[in-house]
């Protein structure tokens, strides 16, 4: 019988199912960046790092974020940079299925996740800050589809629809996506084409 109550901290948790995702998908990185997505994880779920709410929406969006950091001074930039790629990284994954019918979806999520991550990694004066932020920047669908299982691993039902999963992938492309296509009996076909099973 599974046990119902663990005694791990967060950090914990979200490390071993950090690393389980990883390990399912084939997705390698370095400890530091393995650690920030930890430390991420563990902030957005408290709600430590999500951005405030913008009076008039229903949240910050994305891109007045990124216009207000084009904006602003280096540290105020540095810092808007990195809350929003790291809203944009946590919202693709960790809450998916809430952007598979978004006007803002996926597309627009991963786009400006990823060049804020790009522009840190330029401009980051720590010394393993310009190679964790150019590679978060690089790979932000990868770590996005790690985000995603480690989500839905995280839940005590199992995910959506194949529909939604379907859906995901003709917006996306996730090679994730696909895999779990393939592993449901479902050849995904791009084009119009009609699903193949």
């Amino acid at each position: 019988m599974p046990e119902l109550v663990r005694d791990e901290t967060p950090s914990q948790f979200f490390r071993e199912q950090l690393a389980k995702a990883m390990e399912h998908q084939r997705v390698s990185t370095s400890a530091f960046t393995e650690y920030y997505l930890v430390n991420l994880l563990v902030a957005c779920v408290r709600g430590d790092v999500l951005p405030g709410r913008e009076e008039g929406y229903d949240e910050t969006p994305l891109a007045l974020l990124y216009l207000r950091a084009v904006g602003a001074p280096r540290a105020e930039r540095t810092r808007l940079l990195r809350l929003l790629g790291d809203s944009a990284l946590f919202v693709s994954g960790f809450f998916a299925d809430s952007l598979d019918h978004a006007a803002a979806g996926h597309g627009y999520y991963r786009a400006l996740g990823g060049r804020a991550y790009a522009c840190l990694g330029r401009e980051s004066p720590r010394p393993f800050g310009n190679e964790l932020f150019a590679e978060l920047a690089e790979r932000f669908s990868q770590f996005s589809d790690v985000l995603a299982e480690v989500s839905e691993e995280s839940r005590l039902a199992h995910p959506a629809s194949l529909v939604r999963l379907y859906e995901r992938w003709l917006a996306t492309g996730s090679r994730r996506a696909a895999v779990q296509l393939g592993e449901r009996g479902v050849t995904p076909v791009a084009g119009g084409d009609r699903v193949r099973h």
